[in-house]
């Protein structure tokens, strides 16, 4: 069962499809770097990555499809918020380094709600805070997995799975729903969040690829680099 993998790391965009037999083969890359437009902050153009992702992905299978299934592994927590109308980002991608909300982190330890500014929750607060400061529009929140299934289902699935979501500092500790203090607190419409699925298993259909194949899986990558 040969199944393509899109892979977005922190400087780069990679797809590849995986034989059964584990070999990897018809390998394709797009450099995607960062930039960092003052101190502390991480940004990267989620448009431009959305464009690369769905470049390799084709590429890949024009090569070595058909396949039975599409994985997608990302960078942890790096930020998305965008039009769920348009399927357009509202402001730039946050990357998980990025500190320029340090200070909110310290203001909400104040009120007992303990976040890290690397992790997604502040970085979408300051998304929304930015696009729509009311919160009256219908936006979307997702880590880059989420950003690059709905890319490739062609804005039919906003989705995450289980180790992604842990990762947004919205979850309950527990891990069974979203943490409605936080998210009040931080003014995070909960219309706005993914729908958490399990890391393997059907999450939608990549319908902006040949064939539709399903998206049947999803994780964070457990290193940063490349």
């Amino acid at each position: 069962m040969p199944i393509l993998v899109v892979d977005v790391g922190t400087s780069g965009v990679r797809a590849a499809i995986v034989q059964p037999d584990a070999t990897i083969t018809h390998d394709h890359h797009r450099e995607l770097l960062p930039t960092s437009p003052a101190p502390g902050f991480v940004e990267f153009d989620a448009s431009a990555m959305a464009t690369a992702a769905l470049e390799v992905a084709r590429a890949a299978l024009a090569d070595g499809g058909p396949v039975d299934a599409v994985g997608i592994a990302n960078q942890r927590a790096s930020t998305v918020v965008w039009d769920r109308a348009t399927g357009e980002p509202v402001g730039p991608g946050v990357g998980w380094q990025d500190l320029r909300t340090a200070g909110v982190c310290l203001m909400l330890q104040e009120q007992g709600l303990r976040l890290a500014p690397n992790v997604s929750a502040t970085k979408a607060q300051f998304l929304f805070d930015l696009a729509d400061p009311d919160r009256t529009g219908d936006l979307c929140f997702g880590t880059v997995d989420s950003w690059i299934a709905w890319t490739i289902s062609a804005g039919s699935a906003h989705v995450t799975d289980h180790t992604n979501a842990a990762l947004t500092g919205l979850r309950t500790a527990d891990g069974t729903g979203w943490h409605r203090g936080v998210l009040e607190a931080l003014r995070i419409p909960e219309s706005a969040l993914p729908v958490v699925v399990e890391s393997s298993g059907l999450a939608g259909e990549a319908r902006a690829l040949h064939g539709s194949p399903p998206i049947a899986g999803q994780a964070r990558r457990l290193h940063h680099d490349r």
